[in-house]
């Protein structure tokens, strides 16, 4: 959409008005926009009038979106801040901004573009710092998850055993399941704690993580490598048999029966499906 507005032309012109194209609101907003995340200075801007300097006005809200979102990330990132140092965190930050500025209109969906910054630009950084990211991106969207009402287990008492393998559960919203070659755990229980020791042992150790979380609360536990795949298996829309195989292949001799009980137990399961499909 183009607006016009007159223009008065030099007195004694025959037409003493021309007309002249003005931008859309919207055009006016996305370079408005585009000057504020950094990019190349718009064009509209120069149609902007006021006694100071339009640049040095433009920079006031260049470093207040830059301090809001520094701001937000340290909120999402607590235990990669304190691992790599406010300082540092705040490098990635404003380079995740310049790489991968928001899209969506909540700031809360933003920020999960710096677990990338730190596996494509963290040569400087731990090996894990990138697992360490990821546990806290998930922690901090599990917490506002809301916990659903779980199945029994007696549920599953009327369907026909020739249907069991092709069910599919639905899981609890606020899980996440993370594989990570280090025990990053530990470092987040050594924040939590408030504990920095003088000398701390790191070591790797393959190590499967069961986040959940609920209402403003979380917790974290470690799985056995067969409970983990089937769960995990379960999350990623796997049938029972499916799932149930990811088990077997993580660990021999795993328990079907012992793991699908203990599901059941803890709550994860809300709902499923498949006990209609034909054999």
């Amino acid at each position: 959409m183009c607006f016009w507005r007159r223009r008065p032309r030099p007195t004694g012109s025959l037409n003493r008005f021309s007309w002249t194209a003005m931008p859309s609101l919207f055009e006016m907003q996305a370079g408005f926009r585009a000057a504020i995340a950094g990019d190349a200075p718009a064009p509209l801007l120069g149609r902007l009038h006021a006694p100071a300097s339009v640049a040095g006005r433009m920079e006031i809200y260049r470093r207040h979106h830059r301090e809001s979102f520094r701001r937000h990330l340290r909120g999402r990132y607590p235990t990669l801040e304190w691992l790599l140092g406010t300082d540092r965190l705040l490098e990635l930050a404003d380079l995740t901004l310049q790489r991968s500025p928001p899209r969506a209109p909540s700031m809360a969906e933003y920020g999960a573009a710096l677990i990338e910054t730190l596996r494509s630009c963290g040569d400087d950084l731990p090996p894990y710092a990138a697992d360490v990211g990821r546990m806290d991106w998930h922690l901090g969207c599990l917490s506002v998850s809301l916990e659903h009402q779980p199945m029994a287990l007696v549920t599953l008492a009327g369907i026909d055993t020739l249907h069991l393998p092709r069910l599919r559960f639905t899981l609890q919203p606020g899980l996440v399941f993370i594989q990570s070659a280090w025990p990053v755990d530990e470092l987040l229980r050594l924040r939590l704690q408030d504990i920095l020791p003088d000398r701390f042992t790191f070591e790797p150790c393959e190590t499967h993580l069961q986040l959940r979380g609920a209402r403003g609360a979380f917790s974290l536990n470690r799985l056995e490598p067969d409970v983990f795949q089937f769960r995990a298996g379960l999350a990623a829309g796997c049938s029972l048999a499916d799932a149930a195989t990811r088990g077997t292949q993580a660990k021999p001799g795993f328990d079907l029966s012992t793991a699908l009980a203990t599901l059941f137990a803890e709550g994860l399961v809300i709902a499923h499906s498949g006990e209609n499909v034909d054999v």
